[in-house]
């Protein structure tokens, strides 16, 4: 078997099951080649679930799973979070479902019926461990057992006497939340007392046994001028968020470096729900998810001072007052190090580590966002099962090397991230396979190979109420009843073709463009062009001998893997320089895997044409269409002029949101469908995705540009049926309905580029009754749209072109 190597250079400017994230899939290439087109389930993408408020009913977790399930999803995670996650995180009001509160028999009923219909359907699922989505608390928590935080008062004294007098005690932390309600801790402890004299060496004295428990000081204070600090700790208030309704003003973050805290916190979130859901414990419901955090800082706990000086070899309350009184920047530098360092350290010992083994006592995995808090990311990306990252929507899709490289250095080949995540100005129903794929590029190329989209919010409700329920003004909005459900279903195949293809074998190396993988019968790339131009990738083939791999005589043949169409090409000899270099040529936005079997493969393959000329001809004049609106009744266009309907004075199409089915019938001379002619044609703009059949048999999806589609296998001599199927976002539809009286009571309004909320849901959504505005069409609970914001391009624009080209196949 000949080793190889492979050097990387741009000709043009190169842009430099349940999941076991330690274990290394080695399938053999002929086996993946099988895979290829259709990937197992364990290598598909999962999905964060959010239940808002107390919104969840056995029907739509029912109907959710399944449509997962058709879509290609692997699995999901719960989140319990409040009704509308909006900017004041206030929840709706109207709500159907009072009596299913958090942890409510309800709710465990609802908990177990999802784990058992994610075993039916060979689905795994998971839970965050607390409610909201950061960080780690709930209402088992009291203040004491809260995130503590220093807090201390100061009293200036003239010494020389015997002093008594009552030390103010220090004002307790206020902590205001995101809707801005006020929440004022109660608990406090003291923990010394401490006095420094002002002046040039700035003494220090330990007065605490001096002070009773109420606060009052006995001291014969030496000469001089001092300053007393009574010092004590505090719950910082912090609390998960944004909570389900009926938790508001009731939960609190655990202290994250207490273990007997930890150890408390993590037996209320697992006893409980093992007991509920043991028959599927490890087996449907395999996860415990920790988000990113958000639960702000903490600087004490019960034993932090030994610690500090364990680590440091000083006192750190000598040093915080000393530092206090003398404002030296360099010494107070060098403390804040000391202090974050053992903050660091006493977060992931008594806190993360902890966690990770009760977790995994439970019989389940640890799934985690290491990162943004007061812990070092590196050091905990190697602790939990999966370790995540996450990337946001309008973005390259890049995750931090800081996670990635030491999970993958701790020996773990899975790395998951929270995908797509949106801000309301880009991901606001608007979404489409199109617009995400450059960030999920990204993501891979930096070595994820398991995202979790962000996000597919539970719908509880009646399927006539679309979009239906959302998170607040976050996305993206992946649902059943997301318009390009069916046809997006193909994007989710193109991420799991990657996924499969990134957990083979052992990474090797990753750049912002390229990543290589090494397997023990291939070495694997994943080249990516996130530019807006054609790129072409050079590769270099050595051999051991350090010659140049021959492309006229080798044994040794690249294939091209194309995780779009999901199919597999030989690279021919016309893609070598003469010097043997591998050319690849990548339009916009196009990636590719390399693969370079060790040994000669027997498995089909598609062979590259070379192209010796080609004829063109537009496909002019009318099609005959049938529009299906998402939500109103069908009807038909026959003669119709391609155009962008948002342009139209016909307020059907003005307004569409949905599938537009166009057929046109074409004519092919015998000449142009003979050997050695290729077929193929191009649609031009076409808004947003769309799904083409020719002469009834269906040739795919076609939902990144250039829409165009090889059709030789599928058309003959004569009169040849184009039938192509495009769906639009709900966008149009939704700015439609904005022409109309609204017939429920608006909430927040935040302008145009974040949208509206609801306030409450109307009567004649809870009685299922008939709306009292029969014009409005979209029902939801977050709204993007105003009367007056700007329509979305949609519909098939054209110009279609059938393209007849004279092909050789090169060897």
């Amino acid at each position: 078997m000949n080793k190889i190597r492979l050097f990387l250079s741009l000709a043009l400017t190169l842009l430099a099951g349940t999941v076991a994230a330690d274990g290394k899939d080695n399938i053999q290439t002929r086996d993946l080649a099988k895979m290829f087109s259709q990937p197992p389930m364990e290598y598909r993408p999962y999905v964060w679930w959010h239940w808002m408020g107390s919104n969840f009913s056995k029907e739509g977790i029912r109907k959710d799973l399944e449509a997962m399930k058709e879509a290609g999803i692997a699995g999901a995670t719960i989140f319990n979070i409040t009704s509308a996650v909006q900017e004041s995180h206030y929840p709706i009001e109207g709500n159907p479902w009072p009596e299913q509160t958090y942890r409510s028999e309800a709710y465990w009923d609802a908990l177990t019926f999802a784990a058992q219909e994610a075993e039916r359907l060979g689905m795994k699922i998971g839970l965050h461990n607390t409610p909201g989505y950061s960080t780690t608390g709930g209402p088992w928590i009291t203040e004491e057992m809260c995130m503590q935080k220093v807090v201390m008062s100061k009293t200036d004294v003239e010494g020389g006497s015997h002093l008594s007098l009552t030390l103010p005690q220090p004002e307790y932390p206020i902590f205001t939340d995101y809707s801005g309600r006020k929440r004022q801790a109660t608990y406090y402890k003291d923990v010394a007392v401490m006095a420094v004299k002002v002046g040039n060496d700035n003494e220090v004295k330990d007065l605490t046994p001096m002070m009773n428990a109420n606060g009052l000081l006995s001291w014969d204070a030496p000469e001089g001028q001092w300053r007393i600090y009574r010092i004590g700790h505090a719950p910082t208030m912090s609390t998960p968020h944004p909570l389900p309704d009926d938790l508001i003003g009731k939960t609190l973050e655990a202290d994250k470096m207490n273990l007997s805290v930890t150890n408390y916190h993590w037996d209320q979130v697992l006893q409980p729900l093992v007991q509920h859901l043991k028959p599927y414990i490890g087996k449907s419901f395999t996860h415990i998810l920790v988000d990113s955090y958000e639960a702000g800082s903490q600087d004490w706990t019960d034993g932090f001072r030994e610690k500090f000086i364990a680590m440091h070899g000083y006192d750190p309350l000598e040093a915080m007052v000393r530092n206090d009184v003398t404002g030296d920047n360099t010494s107070i530098g060098i403390f804040k190090k000391h202090q974050e360092e053992t903050i660091s350290r006493m977060f992931i010992d008594n806190g993360w580590k902890p966690a990770w083994e009760k977790i995994h006592e439970a019989g389940l995995q640890m799934y985690w966002e290491p990162y943004w808090g007061p812990f070092n990311t590196s050091e905990c990306a190697q602790i939990p099962d999966l370790p995540m990252s996450e990337f946001w929507t309008g973005g390259n899709g890049q995750v931090p090397g800081y996670i990635v490289d030491p999970a993958i250095a701790s020996g773990k080949n899975i790395i998951g991230a929270e995908a797509f995540t949106g801000m309301p100005d880009r991901s606001r129903y608007t979404e489409d396979p199109a617009f995400l794929k450059h960030s999920a590029d990204g993501a891979f190329v930096s070595g994820v190979n398991l995202l979790f989209l962000h996000h597919w919010v539970h719908q509880p409700f009646d399927d006539r109420y679309q979009p239906g329920m959302g998170m607040g003004w976050w996305g993206t909005h992946f649902s059943r009843h997301q318009t390009w459900f069916e046809p997006g279903k193909a994007f989710f195949t193109y991420l799991s073709r990657c996924q499969m293809m990134l957990r083979q074998g052992t990474l090797k190396e990753h750049t912002k463009d390229c990543l290589h993988r090494k397997t023990a019968d291939a070495d694997i790339y994943f080249v990516v062009n996130q530019d807006t131009v054609v790129k072409t990738k050079t590769i270099d083939v050595y051999v051991d001998d350090n010659s140049h791999l021959s492309p006229f005589n080798s044994q040794l043949s690249p294939e091209l893997w194309d995780p779009y169409t999901g199919k597999i090409t030989e690279i021919s000899r016309l893609a070598f320089n003469a010097d043997g270099k591998l050319n690849i040529i990548l339009s916009p936005g196009n990636a590719k895997f390399v693969v370079i079997p060790h040994t000669k493969t027997k498995y089909k393959k598609d062979h590259t044409f070379g192209t010796l000329r080609t004829t063109t001809r537009e496909v002019d004049g009318p099609w005959d269409v049938v529009f299906s609106p998402k939500l109103d009744s069908k009807f038909s266009i026959p003669s119709f002029s391609l155009c962008d309907f948002s342009l139209s004075s016909d307020d059907r199409l003005k307004y569409f949101s949905g599938t537009a089915v166009y057929t046109k019938t074409i004519t092919l001379a015998k000449d142009e469908v003979r050997k050695n002619r290729r077929v193929t044609i191009d649609f031009g703009t076409l808004n947003d995705i769309a799904e083409l059949s020719v002469n009834g048999k269906k040739v795919g999806v076609l939902w990144y540009p250039p829409y165009k589609a090889d059709i030789t296998d599928f058309v003959h001599r004569g009169k040849n049926i184009i039938t192509i199927a495009v769906t639009n976002n709900w966008a149009n539809r939704m700015i439609g309905d904005e022409q109309w009286e609204p017939d429920f009571e608006v909430g927040y309004d935040r302008g145009p580029e974040k949208g509206w909320g609801l306030k409450v849901l109307p009567e004649w959504f809870l009685k299922n009754g008939e709306r009292p505005q029969k014009n409005r069409k979209t029902f939801t609970i977050w709204n993007y749209f105003h009367k007056d914001s700007p329509l979305q391009p949609a519909g098939l624009v054209g110009p279609v072109k059938v393209n007849i080209s004279e092909t050789i196949n090169p060897k």
